[in-house]
C-alpha cells in the first residue's frame, strides 16, 4: 500500500478546556471580591455657568443671590455675595493664617452669610493660577461642609 501526501499526518486532539474555565471562575470571582473594597475618593461638583444667558421675564420676581469665592495664591480668600432685590453687592475677606487658608474661619464666615440670606445654597469656587490643584480640592471639601452646592468657576 502507498500512502499519499498528506495521510497519516494528522492527530485528533481532544482540548479539554474544563481547566482554563475553572481558573477563569477563580479569577472571576477573586476579582468580583476584592473590588468591593475599592473605594474612590471623589468630588462632586460642577461647572458654574459664567456666560450671559436670556434675561428672566419681568415678573419672576427679585434675581437670586450669587456667592463666589475667590482663593488667592497669598492665603486670602474673597467670598462676594451679589444680587437680590437690592441688587447687593458685599464682600467679605478670610485672612490667612500662616500663609494658609483659614477654612474654619471661611465656615464659619459661610454660615453668617446663610443666616443673613437663608435662600443661597450654592457658591462658585474659583481660585489664582499658582494656587495648586490639591489645595482647591481641599477647600471645597471644605466648604461643602457647609454650602449644599459647589461648583467650580474659571
Amino acid at each position: 500500500m502507498s500512502a499519499s501526501v498528506g495521510e497519516g499526518t494528522g492527530q485528533d486532539v481532544d482540548l479539554n478546556l474544563a481547566p482554563i474555565i475553572d481558573c477563569f471562575t477563580v479569577l472571576i470571582t477573586y476579582l468580583l471580591v476584592t473590588a468591593s473594597f475599592l473605594s474612590l475618593a471623589s468630588v462632586d461638583v460642577g461647572v458654574s455657568a459664567t456666560g450671559s444667558g436670556d434675561p428672566p421675564p419681568p415678573d419672576a420676581g427679585p434675581p437670586p443671590y450669587i456667592m463666589s469665592i475667590e482663593a488667592k495664591g497669598t492665603g486670602f480668600l474673597s467670598i462676594h455675595v451679589r444680587g437680590g432685590a437690592k441688587s447687593e453687592d458685599v464682600s467679605f475677606e478670610v485672612a490667612a493664617t500662616n500663609g494658609r487658608w483659614n477654612t474654619d474661619q471661611l465656615n464659619q464666615r459661610l454660615g453668617e452669610i446663610q443666616n443673613r440670606w437663608p435662600t443661597l445654597q450654592e457658591v462658585s469656587v474659583s481660585a489664582d493660577a499658582e494656587v495648586v490643584y490639591k489645595d482647591i480640592v481641599q477647600l471645597i471639601q471644605s466648604v461643602k461642609k457647609t454650602m449644599p452646592k459647589v461648583f467650580i468657576s474659571g
